[in-house]
This record gives C-alpha cells, sequence and structure tokens, in this order.
C-alpha cells in the first residue's frame, strides 16, 4: 500500500470487509469503475468473458455495501458492467451523461446525502468525474489497457473530497 500526493491510497482490494472501511456517513460516496473488457467488436461493443468475470467481481466487492443508486452511460459495455451489482441490490441502472456530468452529480449531492453511489464510466471520463467531485486537475486518462481501478470519493460538497484508489479483481499492469 502506497499514499500519493493526491490523497489517494492503492490497495488491492480481496476482501468485500475492506470497502466499507472508507464509507463515510456524513459524506456522499461515489464510488466509481470503469467498464469491464469489452470484445472489441463494433462501435458498442459487449463485454468479453473476461468483463463479465470482472462485472462479477465489481459485485462480489461491493455485495456488503448498501448502494441507493447504480449509473452507467449509455453504452454495451458500461451498463453491462453495471447490471449485475445493480440487479444483487434490486436496483435500475440509471443513464447519465458522460459529457454533461454536473447534472448527474447534483443530483447525487442534493437526493443520496450520506448514501453510496456506484458510477461506471469509461477511461477518459471516470478521470473527469474525479477531477469534478474533487475541484482538481489531478487525474488523468486512464491507460486503455487497465479495468482494476475503483475509487471511493467521499465528496462533502462538489469540489471538496477525498479518494480512496483501490484495485479489484486481477491486476493488469
Amino acid at each position: 500500500m502506497y499514499v500519493t500526493q493526491h490523497d489517494t491510497v492503492v490497495v488491492q482490494l480481496t476482501d468485500t470487509l475492506t470497502l466499507t472501511q472508507f464509507i463515510h456517513d456524513t459524506a456522499t460516496t461515489f464510488i466509481l469503475v470503469r467498464h469491464a473488457e469489452t470484445t472489441g467488436i463494433g462501435s458498442d461493443p459487449s463485454l468479453s468473458t473476461d468483463g463479465q468475470e470482472r462485472a462479477n467481481e465489481l459485485l462480489r466487492v461491493l455485495q456488503n455495501l448498501p448502494l441507493n443508486a447504480v449509473y452507467a452511460t449509455n453504452y454495451n459495455r458500461t451498463e453491462q458492467t453495471a447490471q449485475p451489482t445493480a440487479t444483487e441490490k434490486g436496483l435500475t441502472v440509471q443513464t447519465y451523461d458522460a459529457f454533461n456530468l454536473d447534472p448527474m452529480v447534483d443530483a447525487v449531492l442534493e437526493n443520496q446525502t450520506g448514501g453510496a453511489v456506484l458510477v461506471v464510466g469509461h477511461s477518459n471520463t471516470t478521470p473527469n468525474l474525479l477531477n469534478l467531485l474533487t475541484g482538481t486537475n489531478n487525474y488523468a486518462q486512464l491507460p486503455e489497457t487497465q479495468y482494476d481501478n475503483l475509487y471511493v470519493v467521499s465528496v462533502f460538497e462538489k469540489g471538496r473530497a477525498t479518494v480512496v484508489h483501490l484495485k479489484y479483481g486481477e491486476v493488469t499492469p
């Protein structure tokens, strides 16, 4: 485990109880992940077998965490990554616009205070959301080969948040 200059802690997440220690009931918690591995076929690819396994691993990692909502962009890969968790939690995957993040963030902060939400995005939109929530420009586009990042963002107000950076599933280079 190591701490970087951006208040980010990186640990391998192997125990579902580990995640709950990073949740603050005085903040709204955003659990951010990039979609899982895809087939790469077409402009809107589905998850590959590895991606389906990662989506199920995400469900396992989040099984003990109460979620108020699940969000994904309107693409097969993000919806399929979010769906196992949403189904298990009795929630519907809500669609958000990855190019206009403010409405989703504002709605979550207004309606889910003290709760937790899962947001599935992309290699470029997940860092954009991190930067919006933290009020920084510290987060750059994720490498196209990385699917194992999980960010626990405790948001006290938009622009004032702490980030715990975890890894889940099989670690990629």
